[in-house]
Parts: C-alpha cells; sequence; structure tokens
C-alpha cells in the first residue's frame, strides 16, 4: 500500500510539472503577442504625435525636410525596435 501511494506522490508531482509548464508556455506566447500589438501601438501613437506638433520650438522646425526627417528617424526606431523584439523572440 505504501509502494502504491509513493508511486502515486511521483505521478502527482510530474503531472503537476507538466502543466506548470504547459501555463508557462501560454504564458510566454500571450506575453508575445501583447509585445507586438504594443510595438504597432507605438508607431502609431508617434505618426499621431508627429501631426500634433504645432508649437513652437519643435526640433528642425526651420529646416525645410525636417518633418520628413523626423518622420524617418522615428521610423527607423520603429523598424530597430520591430526587429529586436522579433529577434528575441526566437532565441527564447
Amino acid at each position: 500500500m505504501l509502494n502504491d501511494l509513493a508511486g502515486l506522490v511521483e505521478r502527482i508531482k510530474l503531472l503537476q510539472e507538466e502543466v506548470a509548464t504547459r501555463m508557462d508556455e501560454q504564458s510566454n506566447r500571450t506575453l508575445f503577442t501583447l509585445t507586438l500589438v504594443t510595438v504597432l501601438a507605438l508607431s502609431i501613437n508617434i505618426v499621431a504625435g508627429f501631426f500634433g506638433m504645432n508649437v513652437g520650438g519643435i526640433p528642425l522646425a526651420e529646416n525645410h525636410h525636417g518633418f520628413w526627417l523626423l518622420v524617418a528617424i522615428v521610423a527607423s526606431f520603429i523598424v530597430l525596435a520591430g526587429w529586436w523584439t522579433f529577434r528575441r523572440s526566437r532565441n527564447l
């Protein structure tokens, strides 16, 4: 009887580990999806911020191509952040 109980305890521990592993995998997938949505929302918010700039003291305001230069800088940042996110997700 004691041997049967010890075997059941071991099986329960294995099942608990398996359930914990599956929950961790699901949590990782959910966090990855949240990260992707955040990166996409970041770009939309930054573009909206560009079109909302109508006050003095804007960087490169006197430059004829200043607005597009800032858009290019931010777009490159967004591409870099997306690349970093995808590269990091493949390494996990």
